[in-house]
């Protein structure tokens, strides 16, 4: 199974470097766990991707301001005789917008979450999977602060898409039409509380519920997505509650078929499972582990779910776990030299 690593190529702030080169690739284990590097493609400041893998192509946001031509990148990913990874440019999608710091498909189209200009663009796939001209570009509305859009999820029964604007506190619903163009539904917008931040969304298995991780205070909420909109059922802590007030949580993924949330916090550098019961409507907090290093940033589960692996950006480091039959978390060990590693995906078949 091939691991995609992106990454900051350039430091950013202060605990946020930028030593990668590109997009890493490295072959693991499914038995023990093992990773082995393989090789990396150029690019700028990779710091999310995802991957085709039908196609063997990745996509990659480059995660700059306006002025240093920010855009989503492609590439065809191959293993060449002597089993290194190649990366060969698949084209380019440049858009106006500051820090693109997400990407998610919706269908054939790419949906790219602009951070700091608070804008949401969406590029056309041609059938080899390159990108095509931007389609569309959103400026979100202005509320009583800035919006900041920071992640899509594409939710295809509906036709809708839903962008986490951490900037205004709110989950704002869009339909999709059948030629990938984007409608905000005001009326369907959920606002959470005052400093949560929504930061990273995740679609739960059964369809009708959106998992969503929250950069501030500590807090993970459970959104019903049934009914005329989108209803928040539950909102918990998923750090122990003297720490929430210095919470900086990132990723969140979901494993066992749907009964278990984790997610990930950059600050006390940990990774919390938690408990979901979609038919109870209900979030359990369980455990919070060490993350094998420091400011985990993105979090992935095997396909088999016996792992979960953390990147670790300022150790440069990836922590990977076992997970138990209970869906609990035990380090097996660190992999260290994984420059400035953000962004975590799986590319089957190659």
């Amino acid at each position: 199974m091939l691991l995609l690593v992106g990454g900051y190529t350039i430091k950013m702030e202060e605990n946020v470097p930028g030593k990668a080169r590109g997009i890493s690739a490295y072959d693991f284990s499914p038995k023990d766990g093992h990773l082995e590097y393989r090789g990396f493609g150029n690019a700028v400041n990779p710091s999310y991707v995802i991957a085709d893998p039908e196609r063997k192509i990745a996509y990659a946001v480059r995660e700059c301001p306006d002025p240093d031509d920010p855009g989503v990148s492609a590439f065809r990913i191959s293993r060449p005789a002597g089993g290194k990874i190649a990366f060969t440019p698949w084209g380019d999608g440049h858009l106006t917008g500051d820090h693109p710091c997400h990407v998610a498909f919706a269908g054939r189209t790419l949906v790219v979450s602009c951070y700091t200009s608070g804008s949401v663009t969406t590029f056309p796939l041609e059938d080899d999977g390159t990108i095509g001209p931007a389609l569309q570009r959103i400026e979100l509305t202005q509320h009583e602060r800035t919006p900041h859009a920071h992640c899509a999820v594409f939710d295809a029964p509906r036709s809708r898409v839903y962008i986490c604007d951490l900037g205004s506190d709110c989950l704002r619903t869009f339909d999709r039409s059948a030629a990938g163009l984007l409608t905000e539904r005001p009326e369907m917008s959920l606002d959470f509380s005052y400093g949560d931040g929504p930061r990273h969304a995740v679609l739960h298995p059964d369809g009708d519920h959106l998992i969503v991780n929250c950069e501030h205070r500590g807090r993970v909420a459970l959104v019903d997505l049934r009914g005329d909109r989108p209803r928040e059922v539950a909102n918990v802590p998923s750090l122990p509650e003297r720490a929430v007030e210095n919470a900086s949580g990132a990723a969140v993924r979901i494993g066992g078929g749907g009964r278990h949330v984790y997610v990930s916090e950059r600050n006390y550098s940990v990774i919390t499972d938690l408990r979901v019961e979609t038919d109870r409507q209900e979030l359990r907090l369980r455990d919070t582990v060490p993350s094998g290093g420091e400011r985990p940033r993105d979090i992935l589960l095997s396909p088999d779910g016996q792992w979960l692996l953390a990147g670790n950006l300022t150790n440069h480091s990836i922590g990977v776990f076992r997970v138990g039959p209970g869906g609990g978390l035990r380090l097996n060990h660190v992999v260290r030299k994984v420059p400035s590693p953000t962004s975590l995906c799986w590319m089957p078949g190659v």
